[in-house]
C-alpha cells in the first residue's frame, strides 16, 4: 500500500504527512530521533485494514518538513504545539502511536489537551532518567559548544550505500531492505551527493532538562487508554522502580515484546500491528 503525501501548516511550518486510507477514526504514528514517517510504512497497512484512517506526520527537521529557521531550535514544546495544530487540522481528535522521542510529544500533548487523544501507545519510551538541576549547567555548557562545532563544519554528503551501510553499522537489528528503505527516504540528493534530511542542529546536546516532578501533572492529565510496548531487548529501558512509577502514573498497560529492541515497528512490524489493532479496539476508537 503506497502513502499518499500532505502537506500541513502549523505551528508556523511547513508540516509533511503520509496518508493511508481515506475513512474511520484518525490514528497518527509519530517517528523517533532522526528518522522519518516511513518507518511506519510496514505498520500503517495493516491499521488501514482494521478500518483506521492513519497518517503519519515527519517532525519539524526530519523528513520533509521544514526546518526551523535561522536562530531557531528544537524543543519538546515547539513538537507539542506542531502536534496540536496537526490535530487540529484534522478535525481535532485521533489516537497517537509514537516511538522513542515521537512518545515524548505525544505525552506533552495528550496532557495538555486530553479530549483530543483517543489512545495513546507508547512504543519504547516513557522518557529518559530524571535530572538532578545541579546537572543543567552543565548540559547548557554541552550545548552552547556543540553550537560552535556545527558552526564550523560542512554539510555532510554521503551516497545511499554509505547512509544504508550506516544504518546497518548503528542498529545491527535492522535487515538490509529496512536499512536501504531508511536510507532512501532519510537522504535527499544535493548539489550531486547526497545529504541528510534531518537538521544537524539535531546533533546537538539538548538544553532543557527533564524533570519527573514537572512530567508528573502531565501525566496525571491525560484521560485515554494508554498502551506501553516495550522491546525486550531494548538498551532503554529505565530502572525498575522508576519504570513501574511512569506505569502507574499513566496507568498504562504493559506489552514486553521479546527478541525486540529499540525499533519494533521496524524489527517485528506484524506483530506491533497486531497488538496497535488490539488496543486501539479494547479502547473504542471507533466510537
Amino acid at each position: 500500500m503506497t502513502p499518499r503525501d500532505r502537506f500541513i501548516d502549523a505551528n508556523r511550518l511547513r508540516h509533511h504527512l503520509l496518508e493511508w486510507g481515506d475513512a474511520g477514526p484518525i490514528v497518527l504514528l509519530l517517528h523517533g530521533f532522526l528518522e522519518h514517517a516511513h518507518v511506519w510504512d510496514w505498520v500503517a497497512p495493516h491499521l488501514v485494514g482494521a478500518g483506521y484512517r492513519v497518517l503519519a506526520p515527519d517532525w519539524r527537521g526530519h523528513g520533509d518538513t521544514q526546518w526551523v529557521g535561522a536562530g531557531g531550535y528544537y524543543h519538546f514544546p515547539d513538537y507539542a504545539a506542531d502536534l496540536a495544530g496537526i490535530v487540529q487540522a484534522l478535525g481535532g481528535r485521533a489516537a497517537l502511536v509514537a516511538h522513542s522521542m515521537g512518545a515524548g510529544g505525544a505525552v506533552l500533548h495528550a496532557g495538555t489537551r486530553p479530549e483530543t487523544v483517543t489512545a495513546l501507545a507508547c512504543i519504547d519510551a516513557l522518557g529518559p532518567p530524571d535530572t538532578s538541576p545541579d546537572d543543567v549547567p552543565h548540559r547548557y555548557a554541552s550545548w552552547l559548544a556543540d553550537l560552535d562545532r556545527l558552526a564550523g563544519r560542512a554539510r555532510v554528503t554521503v551516497t545511499l550505500a554509505e547512509a544504508t551501510a550506516r544504518l546497518r553499522e548503528r542498529f545491527p537489528r535492522f535487515s538490509d531492505p529496512v536499512a536501504a528503505h531508511m536510507a532512501l527516504h532519510g537522504t535527499r540528493a544535493e548539489n550531486g551527493a547526497r545529504v541528510w534530511k534531518f537538521d544537524p542542529l539535531h546533533q546537538t546536546t539538548a538544553p532543557t532538562p527533564y524533570y519527573v516532578r514537572q512530567a508528573r501533572p502531565f501525566w496525571r492529565r491525560i484521560s485515554c487508554p494508554v498502551l506501553y510496548v516495550a522491546g525486550g531487548e531494548s538498551p532503554y529501558h529505565l530502572a525498575p522502580e522508576d519504570q513501574a512509577d511512569r506505569l502507574a502514573a499513566l496507568r498504562a498497560e504493559q506489552v514486553v515484546m521479546p527478541g525486540v529492541a529499540h525499533h519494533p515497528h521496524l524489527e517485528a512490524p506484524d506483530a506491533l500491528a497486531g497488538l496497535l489493532v488490539e488496543f486501539l479496539r479494547r479502547s473504542r476508537c471507533a466510537d
